[in-house]
């Protein structure tokens, strides 16, 4: 089954994973710059937001138009249930605005000992785990939900024995999000996320170096599996010229002990456009979500706010 190219717009969005303090002011200047939707994420650093609920209820309220993902709950390490009432609850008050992501890395041993629930480690015990968010977190089978109806999978036969929480009702009730993003860079994570019929999102800097062939065929696993709509994470670095965006990615990967990636964009804003436009078309993508590589903010801001136009023109 070869993905057909989408005829809606592709949603350009933006990855954050920079300190909290920033991310709120970043979500006001992208929304004005025009961009869809900002990805907050989970990461357990002394800079970094570990809280992608709390940090995403805050940009909501500080925005009018922009939409967020939790883009990387780490589902390995929480409860199902406590992340069904966060997202249950951002959901009954900002409705469509938010959508949250699982992700499957794993946390430092350090976090995952003091955590105090049992750590999904085996691809089986993880997928478990989603089922199990998915049938507390999403709208009862075949209902209504608000305005919505839900389009979430049927529970296989014995969920509920295997899980062992019956019908258990997961509250507030009357805004349920209908599904979730899968996040992954695997031929499993597509199929699992393709069969269950959510979103996925392939993150592309995470490849190695020259794995073109990987990027493309991950994503059409995930369309032949099932999938419907396919979020592509870029991050690299723009310039005034080509050779200026080079020699700042060679400083950054001899500091950053990066050299086996390769960036998904690198040049001027009008080749970086292009970059990305072209990755958009390889994979038939619903949504680019970027993330400029550098430590400083008003940089970063900087290369959303160029990129926006010239990335828009290339995607009509």
């Amino acid at each position: 089954m070869e993905p057909q190219f989408h005829t809606a717009p592709v949603t350009l969005s933006v990855l954050d994973t920079g300190v909290p303090e920033e991310t709120v002011d970043l979500a006001r200047r992208i929304e004005s710059a025009g961009y869809d939707r900002i990805w907050v994420t989970e990461h357990h650093t002394e800079t970094q937001s570990a809280c992608p609920s709390v940090m995403a209820a805050a940009v909501l309220a500080s925005t009018t138009r922009l939409a967020v993902t939790v883009g990387g709950v780490l589902a390995r390490l929480h409860s199902p249930y406590v992340v069904a009432q966060q997202i249950k609850l951002l959901a009954k008050l900002y409705g469509d605005r938010i959508q949250f992501g699982v992700a499957g890395a794993f946390p430092g041993t350090h976090i995952a000992e003091v955590v105090g629930a049992p750590l999904a480690e085996t691809p089986e015990v993880y997928s478990e785990r989603l089922l199990q968010l998915r049938d507390l977190a999403l709208a009862p089978h075949g209902t209504e939900s608000g305005s919505r109806t839900s389009t979430a999978p049927a529970a296989s036969p014995g969920d509920d024995a295997l899980y062992g929480y019956g019908q258990l009702i997961v509250g507030p009730v009357g805004a349920e999000p209908t599904s979730f993003c899968v996040c992954g860079t695997s031929n499993g994570a597509a199929t699992f996320a393709g069969k269950l019929g959510f979103p996925i999102a392939f993150h592309d800097f995470l490849a190695p170096q020259g794995k073109k062939e990987d990027r493309i065929s991950v994503c059409r696993q995930y369309f032949d599996a099932g999938g419907t709509h396919l979020s592509v994470a870029v991050s690299g670095i723009c310039a005034e010229t080509n050779d200026e965006a080079e020699r700042l990615w060679e400083v950054r990967s001899k500091t950053r002990a990066c050299e086996w990636r390769r960036p998904s964009f690198l040049g001027t804003v009008e080749e970086a456009a292009a970059q990305i436009a072209m990755i958009a078309q390889e994979t038939t993508a619903d949504e680019i979500v970027i993330q400029p590589l550098s430590s400083n903010f008003e940089t970063r801001v900087a290369t959303l706010e160029a990129l926006h136009e010239p990335l828009r023109t290339q995607l009509a």
